[in-house]
């Protein structure tokens, strides 16, 4: 191994006063004492284990380490100093270097431990905050990292940064996308990012210098025709101030009325000779903050001190999520004197809601327009400058695997047009998390809020690292799913597909397709030994094995024991999943619930079987008519159907049998395990879906949604929604409940669909799918809660554990979800119901073009709109609506069905009756 190259005796005195400072903080948060362990080295860690490193002084490095102790324990671990590291060549990539951890402060449990590991361990993402522009030149140690070309992801590298927070740059960019900032005037010292700067916007005027001597003439010139152009007329002052990494906390920062031009220049003239290549200085118009709305009513506890003129700015905090979109998690903001500079440290921080009432601003819904604004104005800025990363190469980037994940914005509040209107003056990158960390000291409810979301990318980016180049057994590739295996190749995975379609789409998408027809699920064992051989002969070393279809889980099962795979489903489990009798037996007879947990026998239903007609006078002495009869092996409600009296039993069941006889003639029908039914009570209430993710018997995440009435008799689903509309109690509820039923079945590791009727007594236990939900859900959560199932799914069957903290199970219920990304509520097409439609008004083609135009979220379910011959169908696609609220979701659902010549106002009322919020 190489070891870093450093003096320890001199960085000796930073990492001992930094350790005292660590335990400043632990006792101001209320925390216990960091625990010395490094007599006991620590061994017990594998290759697959998450290890986020934050190469950082304690300022910077507690909101990571704090909010990581939370989503990943032990998975983040604050180095304080670059000798507790060290590397050695990728076994990716020769001329890159994998990076491990020797020593570190580590966290579980509120508990922090100075830790060492033996063998090292390797990191799986990386924070590099020790450079001269973090630290205000005091550590630089860690700035000789950007020449490792390390092989894991990484934050933001100086050079990115260096772009993030050139004031000149983020302006033009601002400009671009209609975010409001000052009017400025820019002098570019001409440096690595001078090109980019050479723009000319009505609002920002570049001009870029050769050398720092300038003629006083030349820059009055510019000065005055700046001064003196249309943008400017509205104002009376200038701020001028540099820009650059060495530049922050207002520093040089001067005012100056617009009519005295003579000091406007000299104040250019002087800081001129201060600044380096790729640095530069701001003149720009002044904002007056607008004036506060209090009356006499508020008393003394608004602002309305008299003689004193008082400015407002705010901190907003936003940060690249999972799946590369911008969540803006928190707004911090401070009161100062206007007379003065107004920085993050030179204010005590409130909430943005506390700065608006003291500034008379009562109005709830204005407060949250005002909130709105931020949100959508930040966002759009991050988005953007991550499309701009994209074009940059490696060396521009600063490391191949760096990009941007959080941004600080700061904003001042102005009035134009009478309109309140918040104004960008300044985007900052390493160093936002600062303010934010002194505001959730003084504000314990919103600890860990700011760094959230980064937290959550950190951990999603370890665990694709971990993932890249492992090969994935599938057992079947699904129905209409290409985009799961484009994905896969995408992610780096080498897929494995065994499929009984040898013309399926997938194989054009995959490593290894290998034809295999497995249909008969009767023969299972005889199939998986074929298979077996088939995988060690043709492809070798598999690191985990799963199936996205229903009918295959057993199977899938019996390979993964065959490979000797240790976290796919046992057997027993898949089949008491598939086998319906076997579910509800199981959970009935269940003798090992622990004593704090609900009996899983009070999710069950009674059940009787019915192998045929003449089995029918038997199974109605167990369960009465009126009842539902149910396919044994079935899926999504195959020849599901609610009869009244034993005749009408009789018929349906001889009907069922006597034409639905192959795979082919209706998928999930379950045929290949047998054609047998059951008997079961017809439960009321509402019907809600939860996803859960299980990892070695540990629930990792669960995702609830609702689902409308069925179409009776035959139980066919109308529309779905998602975030839940229940509250916080019965989603836990719910979940627990789902919980219970996998493990009282031994789906202990992986992505489970569980389907629940939420009655007046309780949870029931409809179903349970041993594998992930199908068609539109994963795509619904990937737009709610910026969750991934096909890759939570993917990492459970390697053996990576699948850590996400965006679920309701994470403690982000569905209020909070629908509160930050909207609701969405989507309607299942089917042949029979809307085929006129899906033939004239609205053709498969035409929702595509919308889905495209970004008008409707529409996932297909079937390649063709086939009407069925025997009555028993599968839906067609899926069409979703998106917007911010549940009423807004409901409307816009309606409009557009309507619109499109699917469904009647009254159809879609009855339907979405139970979407009220509770």
């Amino acid at each position: 191994m190489q070891t870093t190259k450093g003096s320890t005796e001199r960085e000796a005195c930073p990492v001992e006063e930094q350790y005292i400072l660590l335990q400043s903080v632990l006792r101001d948060h209320q925390l216990p004492a960091t625990v010395d362990r490094t007599d006991s080295p620590r061994t017990r860690h594998t290759k697959n284990d998450i290890t986020i490193v934050i190469l950082a002084e304690v300022e910077e490095g507690i909101p990571p380490l704090f909010e990581g102790n939370r989503q990943c324990p032990d998975g983040v671990l604050l180095v304080l100093t670059t000798p507790w590291l060290s590397r050695e060549p990728s076994s990716r990539d020769v001329t890159m270097s994998s990076l491990y951890v020797h020593k570190a402060i580590s966290m579980s449990a509120g508990q922090t431990y100075l830790d060492t590991f033996s063998p090292p361990r390797r990191a799986t993402y990386v924070v590099n905050h020790l450079s001269g522009a973090i630290t205000a030149g005091r550590r630089t140690e860690g700035e000789a990292m950007a020449e490792w070309r390390l092989d894991c992801p990484l934050a933001s590298s100086a050079k990115q940064s260096a772009r993030v927070d050139n004031k000149l740059l983020t302006r033009l960019v601002c400009a671009e996308i209609g975010v409001p900032t000052p009017v400025t005037l820019g002098l570019l010292l001409k440096g690595e990012i001078g090109d980019e700067c050479s723009e000319r916007i009505p609002t920002v005027t570049v001009l870029t210098l050769q050398s720092k001597e300038v003629n006083a003439d030349w820059l009055r010139t510019h000065v005055e025709r700046f001064l003196s152009s249309d943008v400017m007329m509205q104002y009376d002052k200038v701020v001028v101030k540099p820009f650059g990494p060495p530049w922050y906390a207002c520093q040089n920062v001067t005012f100056h009325a617009k009519s005295q031009t003579g000091s406007i220049v000299k104040a250019v003239l002087d800081l001129l000779t201060m600044i380096d290549p790729g640095e530069g200085i701001l003149v720009e118009s002044f904002l007056e903050t607008m004036e506060p709305l209090v009356s006499r009513s508020d008393g003394r506890h608004a602002v309305n001190v008299e003689g004193i003129q008082l400015a407002l700015r705010a901190r907003a905090v936003v940060s690249r999520t999972p799946l590369d979109g911008a969540r803006m998690t928190q707004i911090v903001c401070g009161i100062g004197d206007a007379s003065q500079p107004l920085g993050g440290l030179s204010t005590i921080s409130i909430s943005l809601e506390l700065m608006l009432r003291k500034w008379g601003i009562r109005d709830v819904s204005q407060q949250k327009e005002i909130r709105d604004v931020i949100r959508r104005g930040s966002e759009k800025l991050l988005l953007e400058l991550m499309e701009r990363e994209k074009r940059l190469r490696e060396e521009e980037r600063g490391g191949a695997g760096a990009q941007t994940e959080t941004i600080g914005l700061d904003y001042v509040f102005t009035k134009r047009n009478d309109v309140i209107t918040p104004v960008v003056i300044e985007v900052n990158s390493q160093d936002c998390l600062f303010v934010s960390t002194v505001h959730e000291l003084l504000n314990p409810l919103c600890r860990g809020q700011a760094a959230r979301t980064w937290v959550q990318t950190m951990v999603a980016r370890s665990q694709r690292y971990l993932m890249y180049g492992k090969t994935v057994l599938s057992i079947g590739a699904g129905r209409v799913t290409r985009q799961l295996w484009s994905d896969a190749k995408q992610w780096g995975l080498k897929t494995v597909i065994v499929e009984a379609n040898r013309d399926h789409a997938a194989r054009q998408d995959v490593s290894w397709f290998l034809h295999y027809d497995y249909t008969d699920h009767t023969r299972d064992e005889e199939h998986a030994h074929a298979i077996v051989q088939l995988i060690q002969s043709r492809v070798g070393h598999v690191d985990g094995c799963l199936t996205p279809t229903d009918d295959a889980c057993p199977l899938t099962s019996l390979v993964a024991e065959g490979l000797n795979l240790r976290h796919t489903s046992s057997y027993t489990a898949a089949m008491s999943a598939k086998n319906k009798l076997l579910t509800m037996k199981m959970l009935r007879d269940n003798s090992y619930d622990p004593p704090h947990t609900v009996p899983t026998k009070l999710f069950s239903s009674p059940v009787a079987m019915v192998t045929g007609p003449d089995a029918l006078e038997e199974a109605v002495k167990q369960v009465p008519l009126p009842a539902v009869l149910k396919l044994q092996f079935g899926s999504m409600s195959a020849a599901t159907k609610y009869v009244q009296n034993l005749p009408e039993a009789v018929e349906h069941v001889q009907h069922a049998q006597a034409t639905i006889r192959t795979h082919a003639d209706l998928h999930g029908m379950g045929e290949g395990h047998g054609q047998g039914f059951l008997l079961m009570p017809r439960l009321m209430g509402t019907e809600h879906d939860v996803d859960v993710v299980m990892f070695e018997g540990q629930l990792m995440a669960a995702f609830l949604s609702d689902t409308g009435p069925t179409h009776e008799p035959f139980f066919r689903e109308t529309v779905g929604a998602i975030p839940s509309v229940l509250d916080e109690e019965q989603e836990r509820v719910l979940i627990a409940a789902a919980d219970s039923c996998c493990r009282g079945l031994g789906l202990t590791t992986g992505v489970f669909n569980v389907e629940m009727m939420l009655t007046p007594l309780g949870p029931k236990l409809l179903e349970i799918n041993a594998r992930m939900s199908a068609f539109y859900k994963r795509e619904w959560l990937r737009r709610i809660y910026h969750v991934d199932l096909f890759e939570l799914a993917l990492m459970a069957a390697c053996g990576v554990r699948p850590v996400t903290s965006n679920s309701p199970q994470g403690g982000y219920s569905s209020r909070a979800a629908r509160e930050d990304n909207g609701q969405l509520i989507g309607l299942l097409l089917f042949a029979s119901r809307h085929g006129n439609a899906l033939a004239t008004t609205a053709t498969p083609e035409h929702l595509r073009d919308l889905h495209e135009r970004g008008c409707i979220l529409y996932v297909p379910m079937q390649e063709k709109v086939v009407r069925s011959s025997h009555g028993f169908e599968r839906p067609v696609g899926s069409l979703a609506v998106h917007a911010p609220t549940l009423d807004e979701a409901r409307a816009k659902l309606v409009a557009t069905c309507v619109t499109l010549g699917l469904e009647t106002e009254d159809s879609l009322a009855d339907v979405m009756k139970d979407f009220v919020l509770l």
